[in-house]
């Protein structure tokens, strides 16, 4: 075992103990009868709703794929891409270290079809931008349009800081743009990759599909909470950005803790015995039953493929 490995699964560590420590705060004097009630409570039609915006997110997740595919130059059946986009994407929300399981995943489904692993990496790194284009975008917009969002906590952002954040990320996204349409689709090189980059065209279609799936991702979330108010709405996206972002940067699988810290944090408004009820449903609906779904997935992929292996 190697040292860098052992000093993430130390850090990976660490921050799951902190994330523990704080989510212990902030749930001092709450009873977990009270929790259990609240699930209950959930209405079915906020249980079914959740249910098919969930399919919907992942739906669009596989557009990832799609996009990126085109951009390698590799025609793959939609159906092998959308169960390589959804096994890859369920493995990586849920363990965390999307190089090593969603990647994994891909490879094994994409190799069968005549997909290197170079290509691999690279529709890796274009599904990634995809969604950090999306991230930005919708974080800039609300950084503009709504100057006093978020509040973590007792400690609100100035307004007036929010919106230079706001703006010197658009500024950035406008530059990214203007690249691309200067540059016209020539491939670059990082480190030992070959990259393509997309024309602006798609960029666009990157952030179109980066932004509708964090809109709908955000939509489970927003329909589990009690009594969900439409204005409140722009909140919850900016609380869920926020704590998928911080989720991601620590490597902490499935964003356990991390995630429902940030989102407790941010949403102080919300009755905290709701917001807890919503986000275990969430975690259910959005991880859980997937990740469920997309190991029998992978595992009948698996099994056929070996079926045929074994034939030939």
């Amino acid at each position: 075992m190697s040292l860098r490995t052992i000093l993430v699964a130390l850090a990976t560590v660490a921050v799951l103990a902190v994330s523990g420590v704080a989510l212990h705060h902030l749930l001092v004097g709450m009873s977990w009868n009270d929790v259990v009630t609240a699930v209950h409570a959930i209405p079915k039609a906020a249980l079914a709703g959740a249910a098919i915006l969930t399919a919907l997110s992942y739906f669009i997740l596989t557009g990832f794929d799609v996009l990126a595919l085109r951009l390698v130059g590799r025609k793959v059946p939609y159906p092998v891409t959308a169960l390589a986009a959804f096994t890859s994407y369920i493995f990586s929300h849920n363990f965390g270290f999307a190089a090593l399981t969603g990647g994994a995943a891909r490879y094994r489904i994409y190799n069968r079809h005549g997909v290197t692993l170079g290509e691999v990496g690279q529709i890796m790194i274009v599904a990634g931008v995809t969604f950090w284009l999306g991230a930005f975008l919708l974080l800039g917009l609300a950084f503009v349009i709504l100057p006093d969002l978020p509040a973590i906590g007792d400690r609100a952002v100035p307004p007036a800081f929010q919106t230079a954040a706001g703006l010197a990320t658009l500024t950035l996204l406008a530059g990214y743009m203007i690249a691309l349409g200067v540059l016209n689709g020539r491939s670059v090189r990082l480190w030992r990759w070959v990259v393509q980059l997309p024309t602006w065209r798609m960029a666009v279609a990157q952030f179109a599909t980066g932004t509708l799936d964090l809109l709908t991702a955000t939509a489970v979330l927003f329909v589990l909470l009690p009594a969900p108010d439409p204005a409140l709405y722009p909140t919850v996206l900016v609380g869920y950005l926020l704590a998928i972002i911080s989720s991601l940067l620590v490597h902490a699988p499935g964003g356990l803790g991390v995630f429902e810290v940030v989102m407790l944090a941010a949403l102080p408004q919300i009755d905290r015995t709701g917001l807890v009820a919503a986000l275990l449903t969430f975690r259910l609906v959005y991880y859980l039953i997937p990740l469920a779904i997309g190991v029998l997935l992978f595992a009948g992929h698996e099994v056929v493929a070996l079926r045929r292996l074994r034939s030939d």
